[in-house]
């Protein structure tokens, strides 16, 4: 039941987070300039909640073991360049094919993991892991037939191409935290990374001359707080599901049920049509699935 409350839990929270990227992207003024702004509010509030949790749940932020802190700073640019990318992708493509991509950039720590971790990897399971990176193109591809712009579409091909690795690389982290420095505190590596993701993305909101171009922040601090309810929410139990399930199991599960949901988030809030490619595409993912869920 705790397993199945966690899922749950994170699923929610996966769809509330894509909910106010979209409704964010719709005040991007500039598609550059804004972006990086409200990312830095967003990471700004999330490193806020979880120094506040450190300091209630361990007694105060804290690193035992040090490489934690190298960990929160690749979380940290990881999430940056991933947050910045969505939005952008978001501004100029489809909601249900941008989140579908989104949670399917989590499935790429299975093969991390096996890499970097040697947890143990199926021959199914790099099958199932095969047909997922072949849908995600195939995915793409359905979204440039309907392109009307082709440097729109374009656009929006490059950013969720750069999305999907940068994304896949969050969830990565905080696995390499878990299974490497289990002792550190996770809100303490959550409230460090965040804190380098503000930096990070105020760095950029400099460097694109965002002051320069008078980008007003007033339109982006209500879905930036939005962001950074969902995904605080949404990281606590990504963070703890590692210690109950492996990585060929947790990420089927919790994104596989994500997927399915803003699929019909977007069909139903959006009104989108996906197409019988989409659709073999999600079919061919829901099979994936359950290969990736054979040990």
């Amino acid at each position: 039941m705790y397993i199945a409350f966690l899922l749950l839990v994170s699923v929610t929270a996966s769809q509330l987070l894509n909910i106010s990227y979209k409704k964010g992207a719709e005040r991007t003024v500039d598609p550059i300039s804004s972006p990086p702004l409200m990312c830095t509010f967003a990471a700004i509030f999330i490193a806020c909640v979880f120094t506040v949790a450190a300091v209630i749940v361990d007694g105060g932020v804290a690193f035992p073991n040090k490489m934690s802190i190298l960990y929160a700073l690749c979380l940290g640019i990881a999430y940056a360049f991933a947050s910045f990318f969505y939005l952008v992708a978001l501004s100029t493509g489809p909601y249900t094919i941008s989140a579908i991509l989104l949670n399917l950039s989590s499935f790429m720590p299975i093969l991390y993991s096996r890499i970097f971790l040697g947890e143990d990897v199926t021959v199914p399971q790099i099958i199932g892991l095969t047909v997922v990176i072949v849908s995600c193109a195939l995915l793409t591809t359905v979204r440039s037939r309907g392109a009307q712009d082709a440097k729109v579409n374009m656009r929006w091909t490059v950013c969720v191409i750069l999305m999907f690795f940068s994304n896949s690389m969050i969830s990565f982290f905080i696995r390499v935290n878990t299974t490497l420095a289990p002792e550190t505190s996770s809100n303490s590596m959550f409230a460090a990374a965040y804190v380098f993701a503000a930096i990070i993305c105020f760095s950029f909101f400099l460097i694109t001359k965002g002051i320069k171009k008078k980008i007003s922040p007033k339109p982006l601090i209500f879905p930036a707080a939005c962001v950074a309810g969902s995904l605080a929410m949404q990281l606590a139990p990504t963070a703890i599901l590692p210690k109950f399930l492996s990585a060929a199991l947790q990420y089927p599960i919790e994104k596989g049920a994500s997927i399915l949901a803003g699929v019909a988030i977007g069909m139903i809030f959006f009104k989108e049509r996906i197409g019988k490619v989409g659709w073999f595409c999600i079919a061919a993912i829901i099979a994936a699935m359950c290969l990736l869920g054979i040990k």
